[in-house]
């Protein structure tokens, strides 16, 4: 006779034909989910993400470990249940919280700058790069200052000086056509620049402080003065 597995009865008296635990994992039908199989018993340890029952237990997670309804393949974190497909981005902290690599986390206006780095991430046109416009009352190139230009009038002519505060050089610009020269005093008189000719004034030895330009038409003796803020 041939042998009926899981009966409970020698068949064909054979003790060596086995009737239960066909895979001789040790575990008998009644708590073995495959008896055909002896890698998987109660006994054996789940193998996250095998789509197989390794103990025997329903609940030991085989996937979506962190039950936050997306499974591995559509789960860029399965450790995290606040990141999946169905969360929104939270921007600037360095997580891809939606699984989207599309969704912006960081240079949001794609100007080439992070938030570390950039003082407006909402404007492509403002960044450490960008030109600045001056008296706007902006800061384009984030170096924490507005360009100020303040304007004179010398022989008729709309005289730029600019920038002020101003850090490294001063621009003098509308008094191309004159014979003019351009002088800085300190605050107590002491004359420290006096050149002819020039629109750019190197400031890189002065201490921070606030100084006086002159310029003044050579011709005419006409001038004009301005106060201006050294600022490092």
């Amino acid at each position: 006779t041939e042998e009926i597995a899981y009966n409970g009865i020698d068949d064909d008296c054979n003790p060596m034909t086995l009737d239960d635990d066909l895979d001789q994992d040790g575990f008998v039908l009644t708590h073995d989910c495959d008896d055909t199989n002896p890698d998987i018993n109660p006994g054996t340890e789940e193998i996250a993400y095998n789509g197989i029952d390794d103990d025997c237990n329903p609940m030991t997670l085989d996937d979506d470990l962190d039950q936050d309804g997306f499974v591995l393949a559509d789960d860029c974190n399965d450790n995290d249940p606040d990141t999946n497909p169905g969360a929104e981005e939270i921007t600037y902290n360095g997580i891809d919280d939606d699984c989207n690599p599309m969704t912006l986390d960081d240079d949001l206006d794609q100007d080439g700058f992070i938030l570390a780095d950039d003082c407006d991430d909402t404007d492509a046109f403002i960044n450490p790069l960008a030109e600045e416009i001056p008296n706007n009352g902006i800061d384009e190139d984030c170096d924490g200052n507005d360009l100020v230009t303040a304007t004179k009038t010398l022989s008729s002519l709309i005289v730029n000086i600019y920038p002020n505060p101003a850090s490294d050089h001063v621009n003098i610009n509308g008094v191309e056509s004159l014979k003019f020269k351009a002088q800085l005093y300190s605050i107590t008189g002491e004359l420290i620049v006096d050149n002819i000719q020039t629109t750019y004034i190197s400031i890189k030895e002065l201490t921070n402080g606030t100084y006086l330009l002159k310029l003044t038409n050579t011709e005419t003796l006409e001038y004009i003065t301005e106060k201006l803020i050294v600022a490092k």
